[in-house]
């Protein structure tokens, strides 16, 4: 269901009734953009009985950032290298449907949070979403390319499968010191950050396991 046109205005669509955006084509358009959000939607696979809430979306240096609005604790921040999956729904709010963009993305260290967002105007929503998806893709061009020794699989699936502070010596029996030498290259390839053995998965890592994991079972 397409958003129905209305006249500009500075309300907030989720208190008053939903503006209709102009924007200039030479101003960005995804600056300080109306935008709904659920925040989070989902922890992991579990769907929260989070309230949508009204505030500014930007985008800038690979972020995405939602400036606190109405029924908002405080400002959001997601890094593009930590999104995970992107997918589009519906959601009704004050009693219209609108386009959702669900984005699935790591809060660091190892949590999977889901969030919503709802972009009113329709173009600043396709250029939201094209944002979304070309960076995904990307993303999924890169790890397609990727070759893992067993040793490196066997590290980014540990620590994939990771819930808190865990001893990777002792659950793969092996070497502080070969365990640092395995960790180089997967750090050059973006698939972990950190130093030493202390190190958790990218938004890049975690996908490369889940779709190993996936191709496995097929």
């Amino acid at each position: 269901m397409r958003r129905p046109p209305e006249p500009r205005g500075e309300q907030s669509r989720l208190i008053e009734p939903s503006p209709w955006i102009v924007t200039e084509p030479d101003t960005d358009p995804l600056t300080d953009t109306p935008v709904g959000i659920v925040h989070p939607a989902k922890r992991g696979g579990r769907i929260l009985d989070t309230p949508p809430a009204a505030g500014r979306l930007t985008i800038s240096r690979r972020t995405i950032r939602v400036q606190q609005g109405t029924g908002m604790s405080g400002a959001l921040q997601i890094r593009f290298p930590d999104i995970i999956g992107v997918s589009e729904s519906q959601r009704t709010i004050n009693g219209t449907t609108v386009e959702t963009v669900a984005v699935r993305h790591l809060d660091p260290p190892a949590t999977v949070l889901t969030t919503e967002f709802s972009v009113w105007d329709d173009r600043e929503h396709d250029l939201f979403t094209q944002f979304l998806r070309r960076y995904y893709r990307k993303q999924q061009r890169k790890i397609a390319a990727i070759t893992l020794s067993d040793a490196q699989l066997e590290l980014l699936t540990t620590l994939y499968s990771a819930v808190g502070d865990i001893d990777i010596e002792s659950i793969l029996d092996r070497s502080s010191a070969d365990i640092t030498e395995q960790f180089g290259p997967l750090r050059e390839a973006k698939l972990i950050s950190g130093g030493g053995i202390a190190n958790m998965l990218t938004g890049r890592g975690y996908m490369l396991v889940a779709d190993r994991i996936a191709d496995d079972g097929r």
